[in-house]
Formats: C-alpha cells, structure tokens, sequence
C-alpha cells in the first residue's frame, strides 16, 4: 500500500522517532519500540518515500542522555532517512511530562547538555543524510550534511559550548 501511495504522489513522509531508547519510548508512552520504528521507516524506505526523521533532544532528561544520544544514533544508522530533524525538549502545559520536571523526576538537561547530547548524537551517525535543527526550541542550529559537515557541526557545537549557559534562550 506504502508503493500505491508513493505512485499517486507521495514523496515524503515525516516521521517522529522521538528516541531510539525503548526505556525513553516507554516513558513518553511512545506507543512503539525503536524497533517498531525502525521497521516502519524501513518499509517507508523500501517504497520509495523520502523520510524526515524527527529525534527529541533532553527527552531522557539527564539520567538518560547518554543511552538516548547512543540509541538514538543507533536507530537512525538503521533507518538512513534522508533527513535528521533536531527538536529540543519542551514540556508542555498539562502534560504528564511537565508534571515529571516540575516534581524533579525528570531533570531537564542544560543548555550545554543538550549541546553535548547533540554532539554525541552526530558522531554516532555514519551514513550520509540532512541534518536540520531550525526550529525554535533549539539552542544552536546545527545544519549540514554528514559526513562532508562533521567537523563544521562538531567546530559550531564546541564554540558554543564556551558560550554562558545564560546566553542561550
């Protein structure tokens, strides 16, 4: 049905990842696993479609930004979507997520940490793809092709690593 689809003139399709940390996915109430989304981006993939990956920076908050940074690059490797769209976290009002960072039980990560979770996320990707992080809820926009843009990302990310923290939004 996917193919029917991309013959009557579907192209692209955006598709939210959020995390490719199952503990994360189950958390959020997800709804799938990283597998269950990398199957679906697969199959998206294989009719022909293009896919817009969408990933959420900080949604582990601290305690689990290195398995989402990890997990996550893990996941787009196996989906190659030609496009890597960057959000950062913000809880939104009457959420049971904002519930979670006003109680303390999930603390919100930093400027700077999101900035370190957005660097170890794109080292961890190896297949060429579009990053694009123009959005307002992020810190820093970080976009570029990788490879070819690694170490203008990684160079962008480490400036404004020295940056106060108080200077971003």
């Amino acid at each position: 049905k996917l193919k029917m689809l991309a013959a009557a003139g579907l192209s692209r399709v955006h598709l939210g990842l959020e995390s490719g940390d199952d503990e994360i996915l189950a958390r959020v109430q997800k709804g799938s696993t990283a597998a269950e989304q990398i199957a679906a981006g697969r199959l998206l993939k294989a009719a022909g479609l293009e896919v817009n990956l969408y990933v959420i920076l900080g949604l582990g908050g601290r305690e689990r930004s290195q398995a989402h940074a990890r997990e996550t690059a893990r996941a787009v490797q196996q989906m190659a979507p030609e496009v890597l769209r960057l959000r950062t976290f913000v809880p939104k009002i009457n959420t049971p997520m904002l519930d979670d960072v006003l109680s303390g039980r999930l603390p919100m990560l930093s400027p700077h940490e999101v900035l370190g979770e957005t660097l170890a996320l794109l080292q961890g990707i190896d297949i060429p793809l579009r990053v694009e992080s123009d959005h307002y809820t992020n810190y820093l926009d970080v976009t570029g092709r990788l490879p070819e843009d690694r170490a203008r990302l990684q160079e962008v990310i480490s400036k404004a690593l020295s940056r106060e923290e108080s200077s971003f939004r």
